[in-house]
């Protein structure tokens, strides 16, 4: 069932003068409501104005966009970084880089489609991924791999076994780390360090920056050169850049950061130690979201004033995508009580 409200998503909502306590979206940090943040946010409009209305390759510049990528590329633990406004862009950015016959183009099993330049292009199974890089060498082409670091079922961060298992060498990687940096690990930091201990040929890892650190906007992270190479695209010099006043919060709130994160990885740790059925989830190391494949379990949950996420994902033709979503926002209470009435829903069920 769809729910409109008429104000910021928050811990709690209210729809058709029904209260919920609010499960899902991808607020991890719970910065879309977090007042000093939104003032940081304020702060930051009030400085540099609601819009730059400039390419980043006009002859005025913005020296926050340069600041930002070298802090991003800190955090991330890569040696550079490329801004743009949002993480949609970042990965198309980066898929029209291999557009030509030179490549052979390889998309794991649920790969966004920020980094598909054909939304139906054909997914490889893993264990197929060694048998289509061989035929792409052997036709003279460099293969580019293209994942998620979060599936949302558990495949791959953090220790992407199938990478290990696979002659990677030859390969460019290219992962979206949209649900990882701001969230995963305890830093973090997201998957860049982990991925860069791999051998490949190329690594370069998207993201948005609207999910864990909660401002508009979308990066690269990758080695130097290729990071100066997708700056000197038609995409990135056409593209309007990311909302200022945003990044201004993100240097401004570091102490809001940490504050958050420490609280949403304690609430992560109540919410699995309180499930009697854990395996019923499909998740990832220390990660916020919970997704399962259950739609009574969503209607149960709706019944009992909870609401999470349950919608057919990314067009209404696909699978119903189901998941709980634990954030810094969520009180003890909230997740006490969540968890009851999913051990008591999942008992019912079990025959």
């Amino acid at each position: 069932m769809i729910r409109y409200v008429n104000k910021a998503v928050g811990r709690e909502i209210t729809s058709q003068k029904t209260s919920f306590v609010y499960f899902g979206g991808t607020n991890y940090l719970g910065l879309q409501t977090h007042f000093r943040f939104k003032r940081l946010v304020l702060k930051g409009v009030l400085k540099y104005g609601i819009h730059h209305g400039a390419s980043r390759h006009s002859n005025l510049r913005i020296s926050l966009f340069n600041k930002t990528e070298k802090a991003l590329a800190k955090q991330a633990g890569a040696p550079a970084a490329v801004l743009v406004s949002s993480g949609y862009l970042a990965g198309q950015i980066v898929a029209k880089q291999f557009m030509g016959p030179a490549y052979e183009c390889l998309y794991l099993p649920n790969t966004h489609t920020a980094l598909k330049l054909n939304p139906a292009a054909v997914e490889t199974p893993a264990e197929r991924l060694s048998e289509q890089i061989t035929k792409a060498l052997e036709h003279k082409k460099t293969p580019v791999l293209f994942l998620d670091s979060i599936d949302f079922f558990g495949a791959h961060f953090p220790d992407f076994e199938f990478l290990k298992t696979i002659d990677s060498s030859n390969c460019i990687v290219v992962v979206d780390d949209s649900h990882a940096i701001g969230v995963v690990p305890q830093d973090g930091s997201g998957s860049y360090k982990i991925l860069k201990e791999l051998p490949t040929k190329k690594l370069i890892v998207t993201a948005s920056l609207g999910k864990g650190l909660g401002i508009s906007g979308g990066v690269i992270l990758t080695d130097p050169q290729s990071a100066q190479s997708l700056k000197n695209s038609p995409s990135f010099g056409g593209a309007s850049p990311p909302n200022l006043g945003g990044l201004y919060a993100y240097h401004q709130g570091q102490d809001i950061y940490q504050k958050q994160l420490e609280k949403l990885h304690k609430n992560i740790k109540r919410f699995t130690k309180g499930l009697d059925q854990a395996h019923f989830f499909h998740t990832h190391q220390d990660h916020a979201a919970f997704g399962f494949q259950s739609p009574s379990l969503s209607k149960g949950l709706e019944d009992a004033g909870f609401l999470c996420t349950s919608f057919p994902y990314p067009t209404a033709s696909d699978p119903l995508m189901s998941r709980i979503v634990i954030s810094a926002t969520h009180k003890k209470k909230d997740i006490e009580r969540l968890n009851k009435t999913i051990n008591t829903l999942l008992k019912r069920a079990t025959p």
